[in-house]
This record gives structure tokens, C-alpha cells and sequence, in this order.
């Protein structure tokens, strides 16, 4: 008996050592998860900041005659498709329903709920397999925030213990706001706003009791309940949810049955694709979100996961415009065989405010966005666009313009020859002088390779560079720079055009204006901005001249009746691109036509391929928009260089100014500075004199002349040629100069 008692006791005492045992090592486990998810757990100040994955909206800008301004959603962008609400939208019967299906002793416990757990432990024993969950909303929340999805104890601990801080930190309404606003619906939708949006195209606060419940009971197994893929579960399942919401009082039985009979699928939206979501304007919203990415201040987490309420510069009434008419164009050129089929024959357009640089208009290619995703409008690197041919040369002209020379210097277009390089003009019949006004609005080329040889090629660079807003090493270091051998995408031509319109003042590009947080409040406003760049003679030179292109030159099929339009003409070697870059004095844009693969198009030119284009869309733009500005007053550049006149076209007569008599009033010439002479066209240095009352003009420079054949004495240009003593050579009488 004894034996037994002490066998009894030896027994306790093991028992109660390892039962103390094992206390101590639950505590430590305990403790220990304790302590890692302290560790975990970031500062309070974070933790009550807490803030969930947002969806970004972007949307255009559309303005109205009357002066009004409307906004319309061009996409949504999301790492996880979410729009954060208050709880106070959230309807009554939405969070009702939520807590009868997930968690119906919310407002009751601490973060855990052992009855729950217990009671869903026995549903799922007599079911045989999982129906029930014991996990709390709290639970769920700081799963779904804090914690990975793995299924381990210490998962599990985790999950328990920062429960338990988030129902000391938060209230039960900010609780069950996070869980709402953080819980997946499936099809990508997180939270109640972008699961009204996905499943019934519909703000939050508009969900009927049918359309709760039927969200309600989705988290559990989003796939498995979806409307889309299995109407007939996701039935049953919100007709269990009703009940839950029956038995809890929320709603009445009739209620239930009433709701229980309405069609699943017949208020469901179109099912829409996960992550971005382009709706419009496709080649400019992918611009719009590849210039926020590359901005160190945003980056891709902040446009993916910020929330972000982006409004865009475009304007979707231009915008429907410009992708109705090049898309028209193209169609026509493809049929006709001068340019590829689809989707290789292609074009492109960009429209810019001239004052402030919004982007207004940009279509990068004709087609479903699917198979041309590459966007010609503005590819940038490492393929910045394509040659834009003579509808560069205005910004050699600009150059020529502050360097001295004026729209009625004198340049030759006959024929010349750089080392083994032989450039033509357009036509065979474009020889002889032309006035640089002349010279681009019959775009004579040799009389820009003429000009740029004068002005220096590395000066042009670095105005063009600088008017364009582009590095100069993208601009070729050679004379054919003058013929548009550098690529230039039709966004950076319309903004350089605009430098002209606006007085010398180049704008920068503006693709947004706005953007504020979920919330609304401001997070960024871009104000125009403008740089001087050219001097307003100039510029106001660069008008006259680009207008005569419209009138009397190339350009003549951009003309709109009533309205002063400016522009040139682009056609490239082998007629590979078509343009026509042009202005009023509100709007400037570019428009492209080519071929993808770079082969030549039948009978391509910017005047006949682009400009029609141009000109019916600037035609509408300016009457949507009620444009009325005015080009900038005053006067253009006066030549300090080169001869003031040339040789003009009979056309241009009326531009002539009547000479007054010297006898009444002073005059002011142009003298050659080496002869004193009056300035001829071929005069290199020139300056301006005033004549008194009176006083008599000098005769005409006798140095500088054209060449003249040899005499049948050695001579050349009419100068005496004296032979050497010894007969093997000349002396001759040379332009110190030239």
C-alpha cells in the first residue's frame, strides 16, 4: 500500500514538473512571439496613420466656350485596384451584412473571439471540411496589413497578439473602416468603393441590399462566389448572408425573400481588366504615366499603390478630333497604296496651348492600341522620332534671324558642293537668289545650306537645342543639319513652333496640372512656365515668314480662311515622312505621316500628306475652344549682315516700301562695311546708316560682286590681273573677307 502511495506521489511530482514545464515554455513561446511582433510592429505614429493601397484616377481637362471646366476618367492604376472611403459612405446594410457574415460578436469582443472560435470549430467538425472560420475582422484586418498568408503557429501568434494592439490603439468604427477599405473582392477589386465600381459600376454609397449582401459574401472565397464565374454559388452564398442578417435583426424575413429573388448577373457591370485600366487617350496616358514613374518626387509606388487623383492637360473634345481625322487620313493613303498597310503606314499628331505648353491633343498611331502601343507622337530614347526634313529649318532661320541676318537677306540656291556631299534643292527650277522669306516658303534647300554655313553650324545647334528643349548632341554637328537630319518626335516640333507664336517665349510641357490625394487635398499644382529663347523681332520675323509659307509658298493647303495660320512643310530624302508643323496664335501642332518600317511612301509630301489634317483639325479646336488671340506687335529684325533685298516673286511686290525723296526727309541705307559702298546681296558685313536730309546715298559696294567667267587674260570678276615677271603666276586683288 505504501508502495502504491509513493508510486502516486512520484507520479505528481513528475506531473507537476513538467505541467510547470510546460507553463514555462508556453510563456517563453508566448513571450517570444511577443517580443518579435513588437519588433514587427512599426511606431505608433505610423500605426494610427495607417493608410491603405490606393488606386490612382487620372483624368483629362476639358474647357468650354463659356469658360467652364470638365474632367472625364481616362484610367485607373493600381498594384491593387483600391479608392479609400470614410465609413460614414459605406451604407448601413453593407456593414451590417459584413458583420453578420464575418464576424457577428464584433462590437462584443477584444480582437479574439473564443466563442467563435469554438463555434466554428464544431460547424466544421460535423461538416467535415472548412465552412467557417474563427478568425475575428480584427484578426483579418492586421493579417491582410501586417502580416504573409502563411499557415503556421507562429503566423497564427502573431495574428492574435497584434490583433489585440489594434483594439487598443483603434475604435471598432476605425476598425471595421480599415477592414472595408483593405478586404479583396476578387477581379482585383480591393474595398468596398472599387468592389461597387468593378461589380455594379457604382459609387459605394448607391449599393442596394441585394448588391451588400452579395459583397459581403465574397472575402471568405472571392473566385469561388464570383458573380462572373459561378452565379449560381455566389446565390447561395448571399442568400446565406441574408439569413445571418435575419437572425441578427438587421433586416426582416420578408426583406430576405424579397431579396433573395432578384437576378444575380442582371446589375452586373462589364467584367474589366485587373491592374491599369486605360478607358481613353491611351498614347497619352501611358505618357503621362511613364514621366510620374521616371519623377524621382512620385516614382512607380507612389502612381501604383498612392492613390493618386491625376488631372491631365488633355482635353478629350480635341483629342476625339484629332484620332477621328488622322485616322481618316491614313486610312485614305493606305488604300491608295502611298503609304503601307496597316499597321505599318502610320501617322501621328501633337497639339500644344502656345501660351502655357499643355499637351491638348496626342495621338501616337492609327489603329487598335493593342498591336501600335509605340507611340510616334513622342517615343523618346533611344528613338527620340523621326527626320523632320525642311520643317526644321525654321529653327535655323530663327537662328539666322539673331545672328544678323532678316527675312530679306539675300542667298543664292544654285548649286553647290561640300566635299564629296552634293545636296539638291526640291525642284531643279528653285536656282538663282531668293530673300530668306522667299527661300522657306518655297523651301529652297541650298539656300539653307548656304545659311547654316554662315551663320555656323555649332550656333544653330545651340538655338535649336535650346528652342526645341533638347540636347544638342542630338542635333547632327554637319551642314545637312540645315535639310532636318535629326530625329524630332512631332511633341517636341509643336513646342518649338510655339516659340515663334508666342513672341520668342518657349513653353514647357505640361501633361498634368493637378494632383491631390485620395482625400482631395493638394499635393502638387504645376504652374505654366515659359523661357525666353529668342528675341521677339525675331520671332515676329519668324511669323511673317512661316505665314508666307501658308499664302505663297509650300504650305498653301494649311490656309483657313479668317484665320493667320503659319507652319512649313517637311518631306524628307526618298520621301520617308511627310509633315507639316504649324501655329496660330493660341494652338501649335505637329502632324506625321510615314511608314513604321522607314520605306519610302509613292508620291509623299508634307504640303499633301499632312497638312489636310492640320488644317481641319486647328479649324475645329479653335471654334470648340473659342480662340481669339492675336500674334505679338511690333516689328521684325533689321540685317546688320547680308543684302537687305533680292531678286522677288512678283507676288511679294506689296511687301515693297515706297521710297520717300531725299530732299524732305532722312533716309536709312545699308552700306558694305569694307567699300563704304552701298550693300549688294553679296556684300558678307553689312551696317545700317541714316542719311541726312539731303544728303546723297553713296554709289554700290564695287568690291563685292558675281563671279564673272575669266577674261581671255587670266582675269576673274572683272578685277586686272597682272602676270609676274617669271610668267608661272598672277597677282589678283582679293575680298579681305571672303
Amino acid at each position: 500500500m505504501s508502495g502504491t502511495r509513493s508510486w502516486i506521489l512520484r507520479a505528481f511530482r513528475v506531473l507537476n514538473a513538467l505541467i510547470i514545464m510546460g507553463s514555462f515554455g508556453v510563456a517563453g513561446f508566448v513571450y517570444g512571439g511577443f517580443r518579435s511582433v513588437q519588433a514587427m510592429l512599426p511606431a505608433d505614429m505610423d500605426l494610427t496613420r495607417y493608410r491603405p493601397l490606393g488606386t490612382t484616377e487620372i483624368y483629362s481637362t476639358e474647357h468650354h466656350k463659356d469658360g467652364s471646366v470638365s474632367h472625364t476618367l481616362l484610367a485607373r492604376v493600381a498594384k491593387e485596384d483600391r479608392t479609400p472611403v470614410e465609413l460614414s459612405r459605406v451604407p448601413l446594410h453593407l456593414r451590417q451584412a459584413t458583420i453578420a457574415i464575418e464576424d457577428e460578436r464584433f462590437y462584443e469582443h477584444r480582437g479574439i473571439d473564443p466563442k467563435g472560435i469554438v463555434r466554428a470549430a464544431v460547424a466544421n467538425l460535423r461538416s467535415g471540411r472548412i465552412e467557417q472560420g474563427g478568425s475575428t475582422i480584427t484578426q483579418q484586418l492586421v493579417k491582410n496589413v501586417w502580416l504573409s498568408q502563411e499557415r503556421t503557429m507562429d503566423r497564427k501568434l502573431k495574428e492574435v497578439l497584434l490583433a489585440l494592439q489594434f483594439e487598443e490603439k483603434f475604435s471598432k468604427e476605425e476598425l471595421l473602416e480599415m477592414y472595408l477599405n483593405e478586404v479583396y473582392y476578387g477581379h482585383g477589386a480591393y474595398g468596398v468603393q472599387s468592389a461597387a465600381k468593378t461589380f455594379f459600376n457604382k459609387d459605394v454609397s448607391k449599393l442596394t441590399l441585394g448588391e451588400a449582401a452579395l459583397l459581403a459574401g465574397l472575402p471568405r472565397r472571392p473566385r469561388h462566389y464570383s458573380p462572373y464565374v459561378n452565379p449560381d454559388r455566389c446565390k447561395a452564398r448571399r442568400r446565406v448572408v441574408l439569413q445571418k442578417m435575419v437572425e441578427m435583426g438587421f433586416i426582416t424575413p420578408e426583406q430576405a425573400a424579397e431579396t433573395d429573388r432578384e437576378q444575380i448577373q442582371s446589375r452586373l457591370a462589364p467584367l474589366r481588366e485587373e491592374g491599369v485600366a486605360v478607358f481613353r487617350a491611351h498614347y497619352f496616358t501611358n505618357l503621362v504615366l511613364r514621366e510620374l514613374c521616371n519623377d524621382p518626387r512620385y516614382g512607380a509606388d507612389a502612381v501604383y499603390k498612392g492613390g493618386l487623383r491625376i488631372y491631365t492637360t488633355i482635353d478629350l473634345q480635341l483629342q476625339k478630333i484629332a484620332e477621328e481625322l488622322l485616322t481618316e487620313r491614313v486610312e485614305t493613303l493606305r488604300r491608295r497604296g502611298q503609304i503601307s498597310a496597316a499597321p505599318v503606314g502610320q501617322g501621328a499628331l501633337a497639339c500644344v496651348d502656345v501660351h502655357t505648353g499643355d499637351v491638348l491633343a496626342m495621338v501616337g498611331g492609327v489603329g487598335e492600341w493593342k498591336r501600335t502601343q509605340y507611340n510616334r507622337a513622342h517615343p523618346g530614347p533611344p528613338q527620340y522620332g523621326r527626320q523632320p526634313g525642311s520643317s526644321f529649318k525654321p529653327y535655323l532661320f530663327a537662328t539666322a534671324f539673331e545672328s544678323g541676318y532678316s527675312p530679306q537677306s539675300v542667298f543664292s540656291g544654285d548649286p553647290i558642293r561640300i566635299g564629296t556631299w552634293t545636296p539638291v534643292n526640291y525642284s531643279p527650277r528653285q536656282g538663282g537668289n531668293y530673300s530668306l522669306k522667299q527661300a522657306l516658303g518655297l523651301s529652297v534647300n541650298l539656300v539653307a545650306v548656304r545659311l547654316i554655313r554662315a551663320v555656323g553650324i555649332e550656333r544653330t545647334r545651340r538655338q535649336a537645342s535650346r528652342i526645341l528643349n533638347i540636347p544638342k548632341e542630338r542635333l547632327a554637328p554637319y551642314p545637312s543639319l540645315a535639310l532636318g537630319v535629326s530625329e524630332i518626335s512631332p511633341l517636341e516640333h509643336a513646342l518649338g513652333y510655339a516659340t515663334f507664336a508666342s513672341g520668342g517665349y518657349r513653353p514647357t510641357m505640361r501633361l498634368y496640372h493637378t494632383i491631390r490625394d485620395y482625400t482631395g487635398e493638394l499635393i502638387e499644382y504645376r504652374a505654366p512656365e515659359r523661357v525666353p529663347v529668342i528675341s521677339k523681332p525675331a520671332a515676329i520675323s519668324m511669323i511673317e515668314c512661316l505665314r508666307y509659307v501658308v499664302t505663297s509658298g509650300t504650305g498653301r493647303r494649311a490656309s483657313i480662311s479668317g484665320m493667320a495660320c503659319c507652319g512649313k512643310t517637311g518631306t524628307t530624302q526618298d520621301h520617308r515622312d511627310a509633315w507639316w508643323v504649324g501655329f496660330t496664335p493660341d494652338l501649335s501642332c505637329a502632324v506625321w505621316v510615314g511608314n513604321d518600317d522607314n520605306r519610302p511612301m509613292y508620291g509623299a509630301s508634307g504640303g499633301g500628306f499632312a497638312a489636310p489634317v492640320w488644317r481641319e483639325f486647328i479649324r475645329r479646336a479653335v471654334d470648340i475652344l473659342g480662340c481669339d488671340g492675336k500674334y505679338p506687335e511690333g516689328t521684325g529684325v533689321t540685317a546688320t549682315r547680308g543684302g537687305e533685298r533680292g531678286d522677288e516673286d512678283e507676288e511679294d511686290e506689296e511687301d515693297e516700301e515706297t521710297e520717300e525723296s531725299p530732299a524732305t526727309t532722312s533716309r536709312r541705307i545699308t552700306v558694305c562695311t569694307v567699300s563704304g559702298g552701298l550693300a549688294t546681296p553679296y556684300c558678307p558685313d553689312t551696317v545700317e546708316r541714316v542719311l541726312s536730309p539731303g544728303e546723297s546715298a553713296p554709289g554700290p559696294c564695287r568690291i563685292h560682286r558675281p563671279a564673272q567667267r575669266a577674261s581671255a587674260d587670266g582675269g576673274a570678276g572683272g578685277q586686272s590681273v597682272r602676270p609676274s615677271s617669271d610668267g608661272g603666276t598672277v597677282t589678283v586683288t582679293i575680298c579681305r573677307q571672303s
